[in-house]
């Protein structure tokens, strides 16, 4: 199929006559043709992901009347599919049984409570995307990991955090191992800078390890996050935020 009266002004011809360049493309054609394929299979990728895991909405679920006021109820394709007693423990199980279909938790016949938090060219091939956590009006981007530390493989639950360049874990988490510092290093935070020692060890996600650097800190015990995943960790894959879809996208580079 032709398409004709396809115009751009001069600005962005200069700009794609420079990709094109750059990139070692054979034809101006050959770099559209690419670029309209990768739209049309990242869409079809969101499209498939919201049609089989459609984001929180309250009108479409049904809450039974034997559910005590006051219960925090998990939500997976807008079914309720964990009740329990705190935002903790219902985040543990919900993303532990369904990482994909999770698209948050409500609150039976009570507000949720209020919390804010202040922390510090895209290919569809392997990408995976996940639902944004809706706790109230906002919306956060958590994922498992894994990590190997000492022969055994502990499962982690963490929060996204663009910026942190480092993994830093609860201190909780390994209170019963005795880790060894690879060195120490001066840490910029929000507050001041502080010199913490740096831990190495093998994290991975969705079949892929990598070797990396962490520091511990103490994680306020909100909804059970143990880990803020850092640019270290991040920067092994592509991420996307979609603002609209309430969606995050990985896409491993290697």
């Amino acid at each position: 199929m032709t398409i004709i009266n396809f115009k751009v002004d001069e600005e962005k011809k200069k700009k794609i006559e420079q990709v094109v360049e750059i990139k070692g493309y054979k034809s101006v054609s050959e770099f559209i043709r690419e670029a309209i394929d990768e739209k049309i299979n990242f869409q079809k990728v969101v499209d498939n992901h919201i049609k089989e895991n459609p984001p929180l909405d309250k009108e479409k679920i049904n809450i039974p009347d034997f559910i005590p006021d006051g219960k925090y109820l998990g939500i997976a394709r807008n079914e309720i599919v964990v009740i329990g007693d705190s935002i903790k423990e219902v985040m543990e199980k919900l993303y532990s049984k369904f990482p994909q279909a999770a698209s948050g938790i409500i609150r039976k016949g009570m507000e949720m409570p209020v919390f804010e938090t202040l922390f510090s060219l895209f290919s569809v091939e392997n990408t995976k995307c996940y639902n944004q956590a809706r706790f109230g009006n906002n919306f956060y981007p958590l994922i498992e990991i894994y990590m190997e530390i000492n022969e055994n493989t502990k499962k982690i639950f963490g929060l996204i955090d663009t910026g942190a360049t480092i993994i830093a874990l609860d201190k909780s988490l390994l209170s019963d191992h005795d880790l060894k510092p690879v060195r120490r290093t001066e840490v910029y935070t929000a507050n001041k800078i502080i010199e913490l020692s740096i831990y190495n060890a093998k994290f991975s996600y969705n079949g892929h390890s990598y070797n990396l650097d962490f520091v511990f800190t103490e994680l306020a015990d909100l909804f059970g996050i143990k880990a803020l995943i850092g640019k270290n960790f991040i920067d092994k894959f592509n991420l996307l935020i979609l603002g609209n879809e309430k969606l995050f996208c990985l896409q491993p580079l290697d």
